[in-house]
């Protein structure tokens, strides 16, 4: 695969809404995602197969002062295991240092194993837990766990419980 990396604008918003149904159960729409693309303090990357010109993964973080929050990362289902969340998450966090970001923070769903094996990777730490904050297929409440790392990231630092 030719991965291709590059800012998201709010012309992706439609793909993104489709992309965003593929990856997640709380689905945002194709408003909520270009009122996300259009806040100032967001910056977007998409990432995806060039040959094929395939979008099939996307992160979204603001960033305020001297902390940066992830909004969403995801991959197409059929796109994962392939390093672009990875990649996408070091590009976002690197540039929200940039940006003066000391921090990084973000809730990721405790089912979520794949999404906590990565942030583990790369060195966030669980700072706290949002009782119920998603909903699962059944309507059933799942924690969120809330992370957090210093930047710039450092791969291999591992989840702190």
């Amino acid at each position: 695969m030719s991965a291709i990396l590059r800012a998201a604008t709010e012309r992706d918003a439609a793909l993104l809404a489709q992309l965003h149904r593929e990856c997640f159960e709380e689905k945002w729409d194709e408003a909520s995602l270009h009122s996300v693309l259009t806040h100032p303090a967001t910056s977007a990357f998409i990432a995806g197969d060039a040959a094929a010109n395939d979008l099939q993964a996307f992160i979204a973080i603001q960033t305020f002062a001297d902390e940066a929050e992830i909004l969403t990362l995801g991959t197409a289902p059929t796109a994962r295991r392939k390093g672009l969340a990875k990649s996408l998450l070091f590009h976002a966090a690197a540039h929200a240092a940039e940006y003066g970001a000391r921090t990084i923070f973000l809730e990721v769903a405790e089912t979520n194993a794949a999404a906590a094996a990565l942030y583990a990777g790369a060195g966030f730490a669980i700072v706290g837990r949002r009782k119920s904050y998603y909903r699962g297929e059944a309507g059933q409440g799942i924690d969120a766990l809330r992370l957090s790392a210093a930047l710039p990231l450092a791969a291999g630092r591992g989840i702190v419980r």
